[in-house]
């Protein structure tokens, strides 16, 4: 079954101090964390998602170990 990237909505627009909606997983029962989460695109998300409990949101960038360590040495290098 294909994934999707999903967040759990504010409580409330006007108030994003009140954080956002405990909207469990399917599968274990788990919150979906307020950064987002990867879940499968079954019946019981897209209820959420319908119903405005989950909206759709775009993954963070992935950065890889490899990419970061050759920008921390080329500014190692830059400084000396």
């Amino acid at each position: 079954m294909p994934s999707i990237y999903v967040k759990p909505r504010l409580r409330d627009a006007k108030k994003p101090d009140q954080g956002v909606l405990l909207v469990r997983r399917e599968s274990d029962g788990k919150p979906i964390p307020a950064e987002g989460a990867l879940v499968e695109h079954t019946p019981y998300i897209r209820r959420r998602l319908r119903d405005g409990d989950l909206v759709r949101a775009t993954a963070p960038a992935k950065t890889s170990r490899a990419k970061t360590a050759a920008k921390d040495a080329n500014a190692g290098e830059k400084e000396a």
